[in-house]
């Protein structure tokens, strides 16, 4: 269990890490005092971008079967 524990600490870790490091990349109009923490803050939430992309994906498939059979008529 501990090693468990451990692993997904790792895990989130390293997407927190790569998640953070793809925000910093992203250059607004102006520059932002404290991007630095904002760019930490949102790469703490990488799970939910994950999730909320999978999701947009699949309504984006969905959209098409819908389009594929109305068009099929």
């Amino acid at each position: 269990m501990p090693q468990m524990l451990v692993a997904a600490t790792v895990v989130y870790l390293v997407g927190w890490f790569i998640a953070a490091c793809c925000f910093a990349g992203v250059q607004g109009p102006v520059p932002v005092p404290g991007r630095l923490r904002r760019d930490m803050r949102d790469g703490l939430f990488w799970p939910v971008w994950l999730m909320l992309f999978t999701l947009f994906w699949l309504i984006g498939l969905r959209r098409q079967a819908f389009e594929d059979e109305l068009i099929g008529d």
